[in-house]
């Protein structure tokens, strides 16, 4: 069963809704359209036009169905069908011909609902059924953009408004519980940007249990651009040398596990640069690689298996280049640093070197201090 409800949930394309939200936006589309009908027929009973317009059918299930929609905004709607109801009554009028008139409206709507940025997919329907209109439609010629169009609209626009109004002001605001985490500075630090997954937008939308018109990945691309380029911009033209711990400390292939775990430990420390005689960077050990290779160890504590890593199984000491990642990707000190954070965050990188023009080692840069620098800047904001 599992297995068929994600087959049906691929070949569909379109999130699950509880039955209370299907259910309601159903009563939205009953209850507009009816309005609709009921006041337009009142105002032109005495016209030989139809009181509604088809499309509007079309608007209601987008009103109700896709409320967050850019395309279901006021200005959308309104306009959307107004200016695809003045192209058709154009092309209806100028153009004689049936079969070269309809696709005319229908991409003329198309074209100037773009550039009005007021699409609204149903504009089009609106220009094609008045040029499919016949006699009594074309008769009316632009008065029927008047009536029925546009009080068909404004009815129909009223009526959902309100109906949106009054669900804003039943919901209860949820009451949100906060839970403090202490992070271990010397073992994590928050990613640059949201690491979002598909599971986490399928559980927001459960929560917000409302149509979102977007696909899955292309939602978790745009979150992942948007937040790259705003800390870029909050960031601006800030170069490596400038965030950089200048002269750090560093080892070199042959140094021992104990003195540099000594310098973690003494000085706090995370990440130390491995270098060779020229100075240039050979590889960089971090508290994560002692972490990971004295998992091997069966001592109960982690203190005691890092301690058995440092004095080694046959009780000689290892060095660091055993335990060092290597190669390591290293940065300039000219670099800007808003150009790293794609780099730091999809290879999930906490520290990098950083080396002068000639490639020797000048620093070392932390995610830590690029992420002290954005919430300054958040909190100023």
């Amino acid at each position: 069963m599992p297995a068929l409800r994600t087959l049906i949930d691929r070949l569909t394309g379109q999130q699950r809704l509880s039955h209370t939200e299907i259910l309601l936006s159903g009563a939205g589309v009953l209850i507009a359209i009816t309005l609709v009908a009921f006041i337009s027929q009142r105002f032109l009973s005495g016209l030989a036009l139809p009181f509604v317009v088809a499309s509007m059918g079309a608007s209601a299930v987008l009103l109700f169905a896709v409320p967050s929609s850019p395309m279901n905004r006021p200005w959308a709607v309104a306009i959307g069908h107004l200016s695809s109801a003045i192209i058709g009554v154009t092309c209806a009028q100028q153009i004689g011909e049936l079969l070269i008139a309809v696709p005319v409206a229908a991409a003329g709507a198309t074209l100037v609902m773009r550039y009005l940025r007021c699409l609204h997919p149903p504009g089009g329907a609106t220009a094609m059924l008045i040029v499919l209109g016949g006699d009594q439609i074309h008769a009316a010629g632009y008065q029927f953009v008047l009536t029925p169009v546009a009080l068909n609209v404004l009815v129909l626009l009223c009526t959902a408004l309100a109906i949106r109004f009054i669900n804003l002001r039943m919901q209860k605001p949820e009451k949100q519980e906060i839970t403090l985490h202490w992070i271990d500075e010397l073992e994590a630090s928050r990613p640059l940007a949201p690491h979002l997954t598909q599971a986490d937008l399928e559980t927001a939308r459960t929560q917000l249990d409302t149509y979102i018109d977007v696909m899955d990945e292309e939602l978790l691309k745009l979150l992942r651009f948007a937040t790259h380029n705003m800390h870029q911009r909050r960031l601006g033209e800030l170069r490596c040398r400038e965030l950089m711990l200048p002269k750090p400390l560093c080892a070199v292939f042959d140094s021992s596990l104990d003195e540099v775990w000594g310098w973690f430990q003494q000085h706090r420390l995370t990440a130390v640069p491995v270098i060779d005689q020229a100075y240039h960077v050979i590889g960089i050990i971090t508290l994560k690689d002692f972490i990971h290779h004295a998992a091997a160890f069966p001592q109960p504590t982690l203190e005691l298996r890092i301690k058995a890593l440092i004095q080694g199984a046959s009780g000689k000491g290892k060095v660091v280049g055993q335990l060092m990642t290597s190669p390591v990707i290293a940065a300039r000190e000219s670099d800007k640093v808003a150009e790293l954070l794609p780099l730091l965050d999809n290879r999930h990188i906490h520290h990098i070197p950083i080396v002068d023009a000639n490639g020797k080692l000048t620093g070392l840069l932390s995610r830590s201090e690029i992420v002290a620098i954005l919430d300054r800047d958040e909190k100023l904001v």
